[in-house]
């Protein structure tokens, strides 16, 4: 009796022992092979400097589809690791419309469109029969009287809703530890936007303005005009630009002057960055606009050239033509008969890249509208090309006619194809100045030769900034109104402004990668039957033969 007491205050003094360890030392394993539940050191740096409560509200709640449960599982899980990190995070999943008439769930879907929320349309299946449900996959976080909408959902060009969900698992902890930093940091960078030299118009660029003013301060800024205004040297000019981290030129249809190429020349040199978006080309869709249909591209020159050329990048004279294109919409019929039908158009090329570079790397197909392509020079600047034209491509050299006769038609197999072109260049390092040995537009005292690191990202394309307007308002960056298709021109962007003035590192969580397996819903549907008879006889027959094999060794054991 004494031996057994003894053993049970040792039990109970190990458990004791155990649970104030537990409690004093907690630790997590992921056994996961792409350890899709270990946070980054990024992430895990953001949730640690959390200081407050920060409340994370998830609408994925109530009845989902399949692939929406597995959304909201992994959303689960990932911020369980957050709230592991600290304690003041903390998170619930709501379901906004959950027994709410239907007056009131257009109330609340209007509510929560203030904060960008859209809601998404999902398909239930039930009994072989389906049902439509709204469902809004995205969180609302609130920190320190600042709130941010997380998207969790993202678009997918012509993918499936299995296919959406598996990129957007992905993304889950770019996106909320992106979010994170919207409501934990202030802003320190600043852009410059130049408005000198004809570029798109505010309206025209207005939503991806929008996006970059919830990260950075952005300012527009002229150079141009230095030509007539006495009273500011381009000395003056040239150190206002140097308090920004980045320029961006968002399609100039103007020729630059020298004094403008140089003051951006020694920005650069000064370790300044620049996002270039330059159209090499002059054509718009109203060019063809006539009864032929038939209109022609130009050359633009922009004085360009030379300054390209020293950092080892070229402006090509030639409009792509490609095979892998988006959709232009034409209407059919009048009046309020009109419809909108979308038509392969060989020069509005799409491109997708497969590298692990961070800007591109799990990125949607990037549409350009009538857009050249880039040359990479041999010099000592590292080139990375970051979208491309797809192997069938052919370039026609400017002037060229363009002709709507064109539509849903492949390329002619005689023609001359090219192959993949560059569309979009990241050029990095420490440059030489365009002027090095040349005459400057102006005096410096301190003019710089040899530049400090930096970076420049050319795109051969401006209309890849631009979004498109109804009724005088802007529509998000990327979306075409006539066919309803999403492109991933904003996050492209976004992606290549965060690399260059990343200081959190936060673009590096866009190259993880998650497998996500997801049930075959047909399969399982059809095979019911098959694994319901499965999963209930296969462990009843486990059973009995248990018994008999059990029964039929104790009686051979004991008749001995």
């Amino acid at each position: 009796m004494k031996k057994i007491v003894i053993s049970l205050m040792v039990i109970v003094a190990a458990l004791v022992l155990i649970n104030y360890g537990a409690s004093k030392w907690y630790e997590r394993f992921d056994l996961t092979k792409d350890q899709r539940y270990t946070l980054s050191p990024v992430a895990t740096q953001l949730a640690e400097s959390v200081e407050s409560t920060m409340l994370i509200d998830v609408f994925l709640d109530g009845e989902l589809p399949p692939e929406f449960r597995k959304l909201q599982s992994e959303t689960q899980q990932l911020l369980e690791e957050y709230a592991a990190v600290n304690k003041n995070i903390k998170f619930n999943f709501v379901n906004p419309t959950e027994d709410e008439s239907t007056e009131a769930v257009e109330q609340i879907t209007m509510r929560l469109a203030q904060y960008g929320i859209k809601p998404a349309m999902a398909t239930i299946m039930e009994g072989g029969k389906s049902t439509k449900v709204v469902v809004f996959p995205w969180a609302i976080m609130v920190y320190n009287g600042k709130t941010t909408a997380v998207p969790l959902l993202k678009t997918v060009a012509r993918a499936t809703m299995e296919e959406r969900v598996n990129s957007s698992i992905q993304q889950l902890e770019y996106q909320f530890a992106d979010g994170m930093s919207k409501v934990i940091n202030e802003k320190s960078k600043t852009i410059a936007v130049l408005r000198d030299s004809g570029e798109l118009s505010d309206l025209q660029i207005r939503d991806f303005i929008k996006t970059l003013q919830q990260y950075y301060r952005v300012a527009p800024f002229g150079i141009e005009f230095v030509k007539d205004n006495d009273s500011v040297t381009p000395v003056d000019v040239l150190n206002q630009l140097n308090k920004f981290d980045l320029i961006i030129e968002p399609k100039p249809t103007v020729a630059f002057s020298e004094t403008k190429n140089y003051i951006i020349d020694q920005y650069i040199m000064d370790g300044g960055k620049m996002l270039l978006a330059a159209d090499p080309i002059i054509f718009e869709n109203d060019s063809l606009a006539n009864p032929q249909s038939i209109g022609y591209g130009m050359p633009r020159d922009l004085n360009l050239d030379n300054l390209l050329f020293k950092y080892g990048l070229r402006l090509n004279n030639g409009i792509v033509k490609d095979e892998r294109a988006g959709g232009l919409a034409l209407a059919t019929g009048q009046g309020r008969n009109t419809q909108y039908e979308a038509f392969d158009w060989p020069y509005y090329p799409i491109s997708k890249s497969d590298s692990d570079n961070p800007i591109t790397k799990n990125l949607e197909e990037v549409k350009f509208e009538y857009t050249g392509t880039i040359d990479t020079l041999k010099n000592s600047i590292k080139k990375t090309v970051l979208l491309s034209t797809s192997p069938d491509t052919q370039i026609k050299i400017l002037p060229a006619a363009i002709s709507l006769a064109e539509l849903d038609q492949p390329i002619d197999p005689l023609a001359t194809k090219v192959g993949e072109k560059p569309l979009a260049v990241l050029a990095e390092g420490s440059f030489t100045s365009a002027y090095k040995n040349r005459v400057k537009p102006f005096e410096m005292t301190n003019s710089i030769d040899e530049g400090k690191e930096s970076a420049i990202v050319l795109i051969a394309d401006g209309d890849v900034l631009k979004n498109q307007i109804d009724s005088g308002k802007a529509q998000e960056l990327g979306y075409d109104m006539r066919t309803g298709a999403l492109y991933g021109n904003k996050e492209f962007l976004m992606n290549t402004v965060n690399y260059l003035l990343d200081d959190t590192g936060l673009i590096q969580l866009r190259s993880k990668n998650i497998t996500v397996p997801f049930l075959n819903l047909k399969k399982s549907y059809d095979e019911r039957t098959k694994w319901q008879l499965i999963n209930v006889l296969l462990p009843l027959i486990t059973v009995v033969i248990f018994g008999l094999v059990f029964n039929y060794l104790r009686r051979k054991k004991y008749s001995a």
